[in-house]
Order: structure tokens, then sequence, then C-alpha cells
């Protein structure tokens, strides 16, 4: 997997911080993990072996708190190589391009620090209004 900058997001969507716990939501659990800052810049550089964006951590409670486009077009977990996922369901390229766009005017550096929790929002809000609501009422024949 080779990292550009038009495939890396510097928040990823599944990362929280509350108090002063660091926590994932990536999936069905919520746990905690150990957030390790990784420079975007560093990523892309070259300077870092492909094995170290492309291998998941020994540890599953680190995060590097970013996410990547892989080549199926769905994005990655760079620390646990997982589909991110919002609402159980795997995250498009379609979707969270349509996140970010909400939330990086044009023009702006891929290392601009995002709301990895904004992201995640929107995206559950475009699926939430993007789907059909079927409402049955109770007592119809």
């Amino acid at each position: 997997m080779i990292v550009s900058k038009q495939s890396l997001v510097k928040q990823c969507p599944c990362f929280r911080e509350f108090r002063n716990e660091h926590l994932c939501v990536n999936g069905s659990d919520v746990r905690p993990v150990v957030k390790i800052e990784l420079d975007a810049d560093l990523l892309v550089s070259g300077h870092l072996d492909q094995g170290f964006t492309s291998q998941k951590s020994d540890d599953r409670d680190l995060c590097y708190c970013m996410a990547y486009r892989g080549e199926d077009d769905l994005y990655y977990c760079i620390s646990q190589q997982e589909a991110i996922q919002v609402q159980g369901r795997v995250v498009s390229q379609h979707e969270l391009d349509s996140a970010r766009q909400m939330l990086e005017p044009d023009g702006v550096h891929y290392s601009t620090v995002l709301c990895g929790e904004c992201l995640y929002n929107i995206i559950a809000s475009l699926r939430e209004h993007k789907e059909p609501h079927s409402v049955e009422c109770a007592g119809e024949t």
C-alpha cells in the first residue's frame, strides 16, 4: 500500500477523546487506545519503510489516529489495518470524501487537522438521509 496525500485522512473518524481517555469506536465495540501522533508529511515523504503503513500494529490498543484509502476504495485504520466502519458499515471513498469536502474548503492542505467526530457524524447523517425510511403503523390492514 502506497500512502499518498489524496488517500490519507489525518483524523480517523473512529477516534474519540473523552475526558482523559482516548477511545476507538470502530466496528461494534468501544475500546480504550493509546494515541501515537504521526506526522502526515513523514508518511507520504517516502522516508518510512512502506511496511510501516501496511502492517498491523502488534498492539491492539495502539492508535495512530489516521486512516487511508485502500486499493479497493475503502478506508482503513493505519495502525490496525481494519476497515473503518460507521454505524456498523464499512466507509466508502465516496462517503468519506463527501464528509471531508464539507469540512475542508477547496485547496486546503491534507494535513489540516480535521475533527474525527465531525467526519463520523457527517457520514452517519449522510447515510440516514440517503436511505428511505419505512414506517409501519400498528393496526393497519
